[in-house]
C-alpha cells in the first residue's frame, strides 16, 4: 500500500468492536454483536473478519507514532478474553494478520511456503514492537490467556526466521516462547495451549532435521495431550498423528513401548492414534 488505508480514528473504531467469536461464513463472522457493528469503509473486508482487526493493524503500523500504537494495544488489550474460549481460532489469527502472516502455519505450511518465505524479506520489527506492547499489558493485567497466545504465536514467527536464516539463537528463544506459552495456560486452563506448543517445538525442529529435539518435543506433547487434550477434534487428532508417525519412523527401539504406554489411555484424543 502507498500509503494508509485508513484514518486513525477508523482503526480505533474497528479495534472497539473486539474480536469477533468464531461462526463462519465466507471470509466474515457471524457474531451477534454486528447488529451494532458499523462495517467501515476502507476497512479489510469492511472491518468485518475472522482475526480483525488484525489485518488493518498490520497494514497502519508503519503509519502510527508512539502514542497512537500504545492507545491501539491499549484498546485491544482490554477486549481480550481472560477465560478461554472453546474455539481459540479468532484470537490466534488476530495475533498472526498483525505479523502480516495471513495463511497459517508459516514455512511450515508447505514447501512452496517454506521457498517463496526463504526469498522474501521479512520484517517483524513493528508487529513484534506492537505485540511486546500488546504482552505488557496483558501482563499488568494478568491475562494469562492472552500472554500464552501472544507466546505462541511470537514463538511461531522465531521459529519461521530461525529455519530461514539457520540461526540457533533464535531457536533456542524460540523454545523458551513455547515454554512460556505451557506455563501461561497452565495458570487459565487453557488446555489446548498446554500440549500445542510442543507440537510446534517438534514442527520446527522436524524441518531443520534435528532429530533428537524432534524426538524430545513428539513424546511431550503426548505426555501432555494424555493429561489435557480436551477433546478429539480433527486438528488434535492430526497433530498427535504426526508426532506418532515421526517417532515409528525415527525411534524404533521406544515405538513398541509407546504404543503400549498410550494406546488404551484415558484420553480420547489420544487413543484415537492406535
Amino acid at each position: 500500500m502507498s500509503g494508509p488505508h485508513l484514518t486513525y480514528d477508523k482503526l480505533l473504531k474497528i479495534t472497539s468492536y473486539g474480536i469477533f467469536a468464531m461462526n463462519f461464513k465466507g471470509t466474515s463472522v457471524n457474531d451477534r454483536r454486528l447488529k451494532k457493528c458499523k462495517r467501515i469503509k476502507d476497512a479489510m473486508h469492511e472491518g468485518i473478519y475472522t482475526g480483525s482487526p488484525g489485518k488493518d493493524i498490520y497494514y497502519m503500523l508503519p503509519y502510527l507514532n508512539e502514542n497512537q500504537m500504545d492507545e491501539i494495544a491499549r484498546k485491544l488489550e482490554k477486549k481480550f478474553p481472560k477465560t478461554p474460549p472453546g474455539n481459540h481460532v479468532n484470537v490466534g489469527a488476530l495475533v498472526r494478520f498483525i505479523y502480516g502472516q495471513f495463511e497459517k502455519k508459516g514455512i511450515l505450511r508447505s514447501d512452496e511456503d517454506f521457498e517463496r518465505m526463504k526469498k522474501e524479506k521479512l520484517d517483524w520489527e513493528l508487529s513484534s514492537k506492537f505485540v511486546d506492547l500488546l504482552y505488557d499489558k496483558l501482563e499488568k493485567n494478568m491475562n494469562y490467556y492472552g500472554m500464552a497466545i501472544l507466546c505462541e504465536m511470537k514463538a511461531h514467527r522465531l521459529g519461521d526466521k530461525a529455519v530461514l536464516e539457520k540461526d540457533n539463537n533464535k531457536l533456542l528463544k524460540m523454545e523458551k516462547l513455547y515454554e512460556q506459552a505451557v506455563i501461561n495456560a497452565g495458570k487459565c486452563k487453557s488446555y489446548k495451549h498446554l500440549f500445542t506448543p510442543y507440537y510446534w517445538a517438534f514442527r520446527y525442529f522436524e524441518k531443520i532435521k534435528c532429530k533428537d529435539n524432534a524426538i524430545k518435543y513428539a513424546f511431550l506433547t503426548f505426555k501432555q495431550a494424555e493429561l489435557y487434550c480436551p477433546d478429539a477434534r480433527p486438528g488434535y487428532v492430526t497433530k498427535l498423528f504426526d508426532c506418532a508417525r515421526y517417532i515409528e519412523k525415527y525411534d524404533k527401539e521406544e515405538w513398541k513401548d509407546f504404543v503400549k504406554k498410550y494406546k488404551n489411555s484415558n484420553n480420547k484424543c489420544v487413543r484415537k492414534i492406535f
